[in-house]
């Protein structure tokens, strides 16, 4: 699954949802919790961190206890909690980062990035996610640059 990758892989945070959302159908368990999967390309085939992670030794366990966040306006389904995404972007990346969410849904990480002094990009295909995303950055920062052509938001 993570092929030319799997060098890279440092660790695996389990995301613990608090309670897990009903299956979508009968005789599949409840999913509770998401895989976090974090890489970093110095230093392979090593659990050690060398660039970007913040954290001290013994201050950062690998099971995240955050509850999920639920739809606001029924406008998207999978949103995930700003805590979730500000806990990842503070250990594991520096102000002026650029962060890149390939599924940007409504602009959590996005929203988050700018709260935290990150550059973002990001890319949707569902101009109502887009919307939504923009009207979102727009309220606090005035700032999305939005492509048509690609679908992808910059700031």
């Amino acid at each position: 699954m993570i092929g030319e990758f799997s060098e890279n892989l440092k660790d695996i945070i389990v995301w613990d949802k608090g309670n897990g959302q009903p299956a979508m159908q009968k005789q599949v368990l409840n999913r509770r919790s998401e895989l976090i999967l974090v890489f970093e390309k110095d230093y392979p085939i090593s659990r050690q961190f060398r660039k970007k992670a913040k954290f001290e030794r013994g201050t950062l366990d690998d099971l995240w206890l955050i509850k999920r966040s639920y739809k606001k306006n029924n406008s998207h389904g999978a949103v995930f909690p700003e805590a979730l995404v500000a806990k990842i972007l503070h250990n594991f990346s520096n102000e002026e980062d650029i962060v890149y969410d390939p599924f940007m849904g409504t602009g959590t990480t996005a929203v988050v990035s700018k709260q935290l002094g990150r550059k973002f990009i990001g890319s949707e295909i569902k101009k109502d996610y887009i919307d939504v995303a923009i009207q979102r950055l727009n309220q606090d920062y005035n700032l999305p640059i939005f492509s048509e052509k690609t679908n992808n938001l910059s700031l």
